[in-house]
């Protein structure tokens, strides 16, 4: 009797504690699943709390950036006013001077008094003793107009040289105008030319000079061509110096409108926004083209209209000593164009510094004239001659430009959805992405209804059940009840696992229907981008053509006074 009381209270004792370790183990696994799900949470928050963090530091960078551009930008043009603001009153001294010697309302005791204020004023600045010789030219005083004419010529005798060409084209003084630009060509050697040489590209191309003038121009500016032609890897130069020409007019516009699927779900997407907008060059050339020779080039009914243009972008041209002030100006305003993004404000200042470089080659002005015509000052005539005379490496430079854009074409984009991933050739591939993303989500489906099962405490709990009921043997009916109930839990779990993989059914079948239609939406946009690209890579023989049908000799205009354009062919 004492033993089956001994053992009884054993049995007991031993049901309590797996009762007992039972909830203690479904504890810990509820704990085990609340702190998997924490985990989960706090990687996914924590995922998009450093992409929130990195968005903001790109946006702040800018952001400081942009206002220090800014504010930099206007020191260096209060720096320009102060240092060289003067020399805008004695460039506006020079046109006033020609054109009241036209009507003869001023004394030239006035414009004397003027012009020696003006030395006065600008002491370095070459144009002001220019001025003086030329007063002194027009009231007759020969000794100072040779002291004053010395002292410009001393200060920067390629401009002086060139200024007084002007003059004498504008007084009808051929002889004399022969003669000032035989001394300014003489010192001008084409691998290393002054910037306010594109004033006498201007005064070729725009008919200024009288045509006996303007063929020997012309035949200076072949002369220079066929020098450089002479060095090792010229060629290859100039199909490089257009290839960067034709580079900086590639537009960083942004397509992600356009396509909101692809651009959020490829990583292709930066490499496929890039080659749009390298496509569109094509067009883009062929409208910047037509609007320079399509245009009516702006016409002066008098000689003096057109001398003064150009002897006013002479004098205007930036003196060396503010190239520096003006090129950090350049870049400040590009980073300020850029919305701060400094790389791609020095990617561009890069491609386009040359235009503000103080001596560049015959080539390098050239391209200067015909692509940064506001940099450079050229007008749309000088930048037509430029185009007509750079038409071959032009040519060159776009195909190869072409080239390298189709080179770029990925042969595979990249498609991320969820934690799928795979790759596309063109679009056309929908059916077998289709089934291979179901069979991906059919897959994990699969692991997560296995997934919907008893777990460890269920079949502890059985376990302690079936040994409670057991020990109705010995006499311990509410222990066995207790055992009951265990076991009709554990009963109700079961019952409930298959409801639970209803809904892991219903999320999943949600889940495949979003994202089969974010595949397809993808794919659409990939047939559109591709349709796109190849419609904007397709103008590029249009634009080959407008470029080869460029004619040097029909763009120079006729000489000023009714002289006769003279056959370049024949020079």
């Amino acid at each position: 009797m004492s033993d089956r009381i001994i053992q009884a209270a054993d049995l007991s004792r031993i049901a309590s504690a797996l009762g007992s370790l039972g909830e203690g183990i479904g504890r810990i696994s509820q704990q085990v699943d609340t702190v998997d799900n924490a985990v989960t949470v706090t990687r996914s928050e924590l995922a998009e709390l450093q992409q929130q963090f990195n968005d903001f530091e790109v946006r702040y960078e800018r952001a400081t950036e942009l206002g220090l551009a800014e504010t930099r930008l206007v020191k260096v043009r209060q720096q320009l006013e102060r240092d060289f603001g003067h020399h805008g009153e004695v460039r506006r001294t020079a046109t006033g001077i020609m054109q009241a010697s036209d009507v003869g309302v001023v004394r030239q005791e006035t414009v004397k008094s003027v012009t020696e204020e003006l030395m006065l004023l600008a002491p370095g600045y070459w144009l002001a003793p220019a001025l003086v010789a030329l007063s002194a030219w027009i009231s007759d005083n020969k000794p100072l107009a040779e002291t004053a004419l010395a002292e410009a010529l001393r200060r920067d005798d390629g401009k002086t040289s060139l200024f007084f060409a002007l003059i004498c084209r504008r007084a009808v003084k051929g002889v004399a105008c022969a003669t000032w630009l035989d001394r300014y060509l003489g010192q001008q050697d084409p691998r290393s030319l002054k910037r306010q040489t594109m004033v006498l590209i201007d005064a070729t191309a725009g008919g200024v000079f009288a045509a006996d003038v303007q063929l020997r121009a012309y035949q200076r500016f072949q002369v220079w061509l066929d020098d450089l032609a002479e060095r090792a890897g010229f060629i290859e130069e100039q199909r490089r110096q257009w290839r960067d020409a034709l580079t900086f007019r590639i537009q960083g516009t942004e397509f992600a409108e356009r396509y909101p699927y692809l651009s959020k779900r490829s990583g292709t997407w930066p490499q496929l926004n890039a080659l749009l907008n390298r496509a569109d060059l094509n067009a883009d050339m062929r409208d910047y083209l037509a609007g320079i020779f399509e245009r009516a080039l702006p016409s002066h009914a008098r000689l003096s209209d057109g001398v003064d243009q150009l002897l006013e972008q002479l004098v205007t041209e930036h003196d060396e000593r503010e190239l520096p002030l003006r090129r950090e100006e350049a870049m400040l305003q590009l980073i300020v164009d850029e919305g701060g993004r400094k790389d791609a404000a020095a990617s561009k200042f890069k491609l386009s510094h040359q235009a503000l470089e103080e001596e560049v080659s015959f080539t390098q002005l050239l391209t200067n004239a015909a692509m940064h015509a506001e940099q450079s000052g050229a007008t749309r005539a000088s930048q037509r001659l430029a185009l007509a005379l750079s038409r071959d490496w032009l040519r060159d430079a776009h195909s190869d430009v072409t080239l390298a854009t189709r080179n770029m074409v990925p042969a595979t984009t990249e498609l991320a959805i969820g934690n799928w991933s795979s790759t596309s050739r063109d679009g056309s591939e929908e059916p077998q992405l289709i089934e291979a993303l179901e069979a991906h989500i059919a897959a994990e489906r699969e692991v997560a209804l296995a997934a919907v099962a008893l777990e460890p405490k269920h079949w502890i709990g059985g376990v302690i059940g079936v040994l409670m009921i057991a020990s109705i043997f010995g006499g311990h009916a509410l222990v066995s009840l207790i055992g009951l109930a265990v076991l009709g839990w554990v009963f109700l779990e079961y019952r409930g696992l298959e409801k639970r993989r209803e809904l892991v059914r219903s999320a999943f079948e949600a889940r495949r229907d979003s994202e089969v239609a974010t595949l397809r939406a993808c794919l659409a946009e990939l047939v559109e981008w591709h349709r796109a690209f190849a419609a904007a890579d397709a103008l590029a023989e249009d634009t080959g053509a407008y470029i080869s049908a460029i004619a040097a000799d029909s763009h120079l205009a006729a000489p000023h006074g009714g002289g006769r354009r003279l056959s370049l062919d024949a020079a």
